[in-house]
């Protein structure tokens, strides 16, 4: 029967053979400050004197915490021979885990916080990897693989020196998949920072000006900014907006409040080396209940002409031979149809002089999607885990090797055994 008592009710075992390093017992601790109902769904196993069988090192770890109270389950019909049998034993583990399986339905960072570690499918980043003047950092495939180590690496220095969670966009309206970017606890979706990067870095140019006219969350900017470039975002909502500059206080990059279709109101003609942009995804999350919000109309092709307007202006104020970087995920109708989102920005950039030059696929972590996919094939739907990034070039695509300097590929990390 499980029983909770005070913590100095019970004390540790002497002869405990369990260690535990200080980076584990760290993770332990801010684990069960996490989830503390987890507790009572493991007691510690103590003898009839209160003595710890098992979980010596969860005690330690919830005086750490400061907790005052812990459960527990007494063995108290054990003989000594048992009890010394039960110590080995319950720390024992005979399975083995099934790492696709990890990759695929959990977030790494999160698997590593909680005490995961030994993932095949990491490698330790070189030292110079990890510094920001890396002129590259992911393979220039046309499948960028978020679930290698590398991405992931990247993925968590970028996430910490940012901060962004997503506040702002704290309940979103999802109706189906998110934009897969990235799933925040608040249950939104924010910009992969790695792909924030490597835009920058593949397709900007040192020290430029960036933009984007349909900004969203402070990734992009923060990334950009970071790299040395001064970034405009136009974002609808004055809290996204506030929050933002808030993130990039001091610097010369800035966001501003408005409708995107507004663009050349705030961005002078010709003055930009390259536009980046993740356009709502009509409906897929509602951001706002604004009128003029692209993600809160009801009609695809009045969602539609609102990127096409603001894309038209984005466009006019990007300087000749330079790149666009849109990230694009197609979507279905009532029906189950695809709108065929993907053709119709291709179409509407090249309407206005920027053709396609590059098309990546970007894959993502499953995450849910297992759970989600046997309903989906009810209906022969199969589930979606990817997007497109659409590169587009406006001008003579032979001016390219005089305007971007030579890429450096010296400190790239190569998953050897990746399938791609």
């Amino acid at each position: 029967m499980i029983e909770k008592v005070a913590i100095n009710k019970v004390f540790p075992n002497s002869s405990n053979p369990r260690t535990i390093k200080e980076g584990k017992f760290k993770k332990l601790v801010n684990s069960i400050q996490d989830f503390p109902e987890m507790l009572e769904l493991r007691p510690i196993v103590v003898s009839k004197d209160m003595e710890i069988l098992g979980g010596n090192m969860r005690y330690r770890a919830c005086k750490e915490a400061g907790l005052k109270e812990v459960y527990i389950i007494k063995a108290d019909k054990l003989t000594d021979k048992q009890i010394e049998e039960f110590i080995v034993k319950d720390n024992v583990g005979f399975g083995e885990w099934d790492w696709d399986v990890l990759a695929n339905d959990w977030d790494i960072n999160e698997l590593e916080e909680w005490g995961l570690d030994g993932f095949p499918f990491e490698e330790e980043p070189k030292e110079e990897h990890n510094k920001l003047q890396d002129t590259f950092v992911v393979p220039p495939f046309s499948v960028l693989d978020t679930k290698k180590g590398y991405w992931q690496e990247r993925k968590k220095y970028w996430r910490n020196l940012i901060g962004d969670e997503g506040e702002s966009r704290e309940g979103a309206l999802a109706k189906g998949d998110t934009n897969i970017m990235a799933a925040t606890n608040n249950g939104v979706s924010l910009l992969d920072p790695v792909l924030a990067e490597i835009a920058n870095k593949w397709f900007g140019l040192d020290n430029c000006n960036t933009f984007d006219c349909f900004a969203g969350d402070s990734v992009f900017g923060y990334i950009s900014d970071a790299l040395g470039n001064t970034f405009t975002g136009i974002e609808l909502r004055q809290e996204q907006t506030d929050l933002n500059n808030q993130r990039l206080k001091g610097s010369k990059s800035k966001y501003i409040c408005d409708d995107g279709q507004n663009v050349l109101k705030h961005i002078k003609e010709d003055s930009q080396d390259l536009l980046f942009s993740c356009p709502p995804y009509f409906d897929l999350e509602v951001y706002s209940d604004l009128k003029n919000d692209a993600s809160n109309q009801k009609d695809y092709k009045d969602f539609l002409q609102i990127l096409d307007n603001a894309f038209t202006g984005a466009l006019k104020c990007l300087k000749d031979n330079r790149f666009a970087v849109i990230v694009v995920g197609d979507i279905r109708d009532k029906q189950g149809f695809y709108y065929g989102f993907a053709d119709d920005v291709k179409n509407i950039f090249i309407r206005n002089g920027a053709k396609l030059y590059n098309e990546m696929i970007i894959a993502e972590s499953i995450g849910t999607l297992p759970q989600r996919v046997g309903r989906y094939m009810h209906n022969r739907k199969v589930g979606k885990c990817h997007q497109n990034v659409l590169v587009f070039y406006k001008g003579n695509p032979k001016e390219i090797k005089k305007i971007y300097k030579k890429l450096d590929f010296k400190n790239i990390i190569i998953d050897e055994s990746a399938d791609i």
